[in-house]
């Protein structure tokens, strides 16, 4: 557990500083760009996501899975490799060929530009993939969180000084002809010094591509890749539909306010990156069902004191990160989507069950479960009711994927989750949320004070736990 937390923390630097620092240009991009042309970079960075999903075809987690046979090591490794660059090398060839065509049939034909800029962004992390995974795999957090730092502050330094320090007539001779094409440069920028930066890793891989071995690997990472499709479609196909189905405002500011819910999403990305390798190392242990269930516990506890924290605060964080008023027209979607975020992130412990059994078909499923729920919602009511819509479609989802998941693992694989402690935990935070920011609408000492009373009461509910650690 201590390995874990320490490795956690330094991934959590890889994982979090990164968006952090990403998170930080938001209000650069809100007092630059209005909503109307955020909608287009939040619907674009939206469709992009399901790409990425596509072209990693779920290796990342088979490289983990398969890299624990002793004798498929540097194979998995190799095979994983050629896999994915072939893969995206081919995707990236056909959006060169044919942007214009793809550009005009999604609402971009002034700017076909964007299309190949994309592709190109997508080839570059697609070769990071698996040297990335192998940096992890080979506990290296050091060195993947550096690498993931530096590569985030080139991306920043390009779109600021494209916001500041460049002016205009040099920009438009690159062919920046609008603000909004600024984050996608930078991005292409960033993308691309990561490559250069893996490149002693990549230089480790040889020309070898095991069939047998792809085989097996290709079976166990497509229903991943189909359950990564369908977390994509929770996660964005609200961003990547209101672009055509509601006013680009609304679109605009919805994607705008989103991303302060981002706080919540980099505590359980930071979590994954040290969570995923830890759990396979641990399934051969005798111990691993109750390792899986104190982990998961902790998780939830510590991960409802940040989401009560973050909407005890949105008060001043609001105007800390979304300067520009206008946008706050969607700023009531913001507690729910920081609700939901927890919600994925328990799920994503619970899930642990159907990966180290090679389970992923149940798992394909019941991500498509909250995807056709998510698809379901939005397509029947965002017309008529507006963004608010989307946001409670992705809690409502994320609900669902913990519950079922929940109780498909306990039957065929039971870990035994104190579930009356942790829905209690659940519970009281619903209640001291909606308190804080309805009945008192966000009021910043009432907030605070029942954020301090949450903790509280969450911590003294694990007393005997932090007294035995602070002993020890």
């Amino acid at each position: 557990m201590k390995k874990l937390l320490n490795e956690t923390i330094i991934y959590g630097i890889g994982a979090i500083l990164p968006r952090i620092i990403i998170f930080i240009l938001n209000p650069l991009y809100i007092h630059f760009i209005n909503k109307e042309e955020f909608a287009q970079f939040t619907n674009l960075y939206a469709l992009i996501s399901f790409v990425n999903i596509i072209l990693t075809f779920g290796f990342e987690t088979a490289y983990f899975r398969f890299s624990s046979e002793p004798e498929n090591k540097d194979k998995t490794f190799n095979t994983s490799f050629w896999f994915l660059a072939a893969t995206s090398a081919v995707f990236l060839i056909g959006c060169l060929l044919f942007s214009e065509p793809l550009a005009a049939s999604m609402g971009y034909g002034k700017n076909p530009e964007f299309i190949r800029w994309f592709a190109w962004i997508a080839f570059f992390d697609t070769l990071c993939v698996i040297p990335f995974a192998w940096l992890r795999y080979h506990n290296k957090p050091i060195k993947y969180s550096m690498i993931r730092v530096l590569q985030s502050l080139v991306q920043t330094v390009a779109v600021v000084a494209l916001f500041i320090y460049i002016p205009a007539r040099y920009s438009q001779e690159m062919g920046l002809t609008e603000k909004v094409s600024f984050p996608f440069y930078s991005n292409l920028v960033g993308s691309f010094v990561g490559v250069l930066m893996l490149l002693p890793v990549i230089f480790k891989v040889k020309f070898e591509f095991a069939r047998t071995l792809f085989s097996r690997m290709i079976k166990y990472s497509w229903p991943i890749m189909l359950a990564g499709f369908a977390f994509m479609v929770n996660e964005n196909f609200d961003k990547a539909i209101q672009y055509y189905y509601i006013d680009e405002g609304d679109a605009g500011a919805y994607g705008g306010c989103y991303k302060l819910a981002v706080l919540m999403t980099l505590f359980v990305t930071a979590y994954r990156m040290g969570i995923e390798p830890f759990f396979f190392k641990q399934m051969q242990n005798a111990n691993a069902k109750i390792t899986y269930a104190k982990v998961t516990e902790y998780f939830t506890f510590f991960a409802s004191i940040v989401a009560m924290g973050i909407i005890a605060n949105i008060s001043w964080l609001k105007v800390l990160f979304i300067p520009n008023k206008s946008y706050w027209t969607a700023i009531d979607i913001i507690p729910i989507i920081v609700i939901a975020n927890l919600f994925f992130g328990i799920y994503y412990n619970l899930s642990t069950w159907y990966k180290v059994t090679d389970r992923t078909r149940i798992g394909t499923v019941i991500s498509w479960s909250g995807a056709l729920l998510t698809i379901l919602l939005n397509f029947l009511f965002l017309k008529d009711f507006g963004f608010m819509v989307s946001a409670w479609a992705t809690l409502a989802a994320y609900f669902l994927l913990m519950v079922l998941s929940y109780f498909l693992g306990q039957k065929n694989y039971p870990i035994p989750y104190r579930i009356k402690k942790i829905s209690f935990c659940l519970l009281l935070l619903g209640v001291f949320s909606f308190v804080s920011y309805n009945i008192f609408d966000s009021n910043f000492w009432v907030g605070n004070m029942l954020f301090v009373l949450f903790a509280f009461i969450v911590v003294y509910s694990e007393k005997d736990f932090i007294l035995n650690k602070i002993k020890k």
